[in-house]
């Protein structure tokens, strides 16, 4: 969106915008900034509607919601594919299917020509018809150059066009998916949960890795990061293409049971949780295993509140009760 100030307006309007960033400890970021700048300006009546609903909410502006207007207001990847690079793309795959078709006709025009001007040479008494024969395929050869110059022209442009939509295809997933361990991130969760209909039986799982900070201070970051990898990749094996697989933050990984019961949640829970238990992983340099890893699981079921937000939380407290009665456990709320 472009939003076109003069110097003083401007001025004031990003005045506004960090006095608003300050009061709300909101880091200055890009994507930050403009979603604050456009919500100074009331230049977009729906952003504005739903941050002041959220603040009423919340009391405090989260950066994931922050991150989720940017998405929805004002990141045009989308709006430059579908308005922009496919009716580019479509154009120039028509007008090349025109110039080549008449490259075609150009070839057949010429062939003809050169089977007249062999018929003609035999005759001394056709030269005049013969000289406009001639003249046509000179003619006709320069159109066909023209042509084939203009095909490997758009050709080139066709490809950039493709090129360029799967730059904005990456940039989206990137923009979704943590880059550690391929789950998605808190924006992608958003974006999957969109797609899902809250009405039906959904179950949540909160997962948090025990005494993580142990395993950093003991082995280095590299070594936790691998860790992390590595449960990850158990969480994602263990659950079905329709369930969503979030790392939340940190040692933190969040799980929607899509059309799941509690029961069926807690099952896939503690077989997540026990192939964890189960791993033995050892630190490639010096050969050495690592203590065993174990995770606690928090599990709940959505009821009567219609939010994802309410699911989660109830997750979260079934995961402190695990948590602090012993770790290395899961927990139904």
């Amino acid at each position: 969106m472009l939003i076109k100030d003069n110097f003083e307006e401007a001025l004031k309007i990003s005045e506004s915008t960090n006095e608003l960033l300050t009061h709300y400890q909101i880091p200055p970021s890009p994507v930050n900034y403009s979603v604050i700048y456009l919500y100074a300006s009331e230049r977009n009546e729906k952003l504005t509607a739903e941050l002041e609903r959220h603040i009423q909410s919340y009391q405090e502006i989260d950066l994931t919601f922050i991150e989720g207007l940017f998405e929805k207001y004002i990141s045009n990847s989308h709006i430059i594919d579908k308005q922009i690079l496919d009716p580019i793309e479509k154009s120039l795959t028509s007008t090349l299917e025109k110039i080549n078709s008449q490259v075609d006709s150009d070839k057949m025009i010429a062939s003809n020509l050169k089977k007249a001007e062999k018929a003609l040479s035999k005759h001394e008494y056709h030269k005049s018809m013969q000289n406009i024969v001639t003249f046509l395929m000179s003619s006709i050869t320069t159109s066909q150059q023209q042509h084939s110059d203009l095909s490997l022209e758009l050709t080139h442009a066709c490809g950039e066009v493709s090129f360029l939509k799967s730059k904005l295809k990456a940039a989206r997933h990137e923009a979704i998916v943590d880059s550690l361990t391929g789950l998605f991130n808190r924006r992608g969760c958003d974006v999957k949960l969109q797609e899902l209909d809250i009405e039906q039986v959904h179950s949540s799982l909160a997962i948090d890795i025990d005494h993580f900070k142990n395993i950093n201070d003991q082995f280095g970051h590299f070594i936790g990061d691998k860790v992390i990898q590595r449960i990850a990749k158990v969480i994602k094996s263990s659950i079905s293409d329709k369930d969503i697989a979030v790392r939340f933050g940190g040692e933190e990984f969040v799980v929607v049971m899509v059309n799941k019961t509690m029961s069926q949640a807690h099952e896939i829970a503690e077989k997540i949780r026990l192939a964890i238990s189960g791993l033995k992983l050892m630190q490639r340099d010096s050969k050495a295993y690592l203590p065993s890893i174990s995770v606690s699981i928090g599990i709940a079921e959505r009821q009567d509140e219609l939010n994802w937000t309410a699911l989660f939380e109830q997750a979260d407290t079934a995961l402190y009760q695990a948590k602090n009665t012993g770790r290395n456990k899961s927990v139904c709320l």
